[in-house]
């Protein structure tokens, strides 16, 4: 099992700041939600290189994203050979 970032969408729609989407090394991996005022995560394109809790901790001041392991996601997923379902 592995790591994946997790954003607390109560908190982050509280600042719609957007400074993860900018920073992530990762094409499409933190997107923002107009409809959430939220970032969330596309957990399959997450690399663990938690840059974004970074930002969002010490640049930001929000500490809306933390580190999770993938099986204790509140969304669901799953993982399978073919890639990740929601469940």
């Amino acid at each position: 099992m592995y790591y994946v970032a997790h954003v607390d969408k109560n908190i982050c729609s509280q600042t719609s700041c957007h400074l993860c989407t900018t920073f992530c090394p990762e094409t499409n991996c933190i997107n923002y939600s107009e409809q959430d005022k939220s970032a969330y995560i596309s957990v399959d394109r997450c690399k663990s290189c938690e840059i974004c809790v970074y930002i969002c901790r010490e640049v930001a001041k929000n500490n809306a994203i933390q580190m999770k392991w993938i099986n204790d996601l509140e969304d669901g997923f799953m993982i399978k050979k073919s890639g990740l379902v929601l469940r």
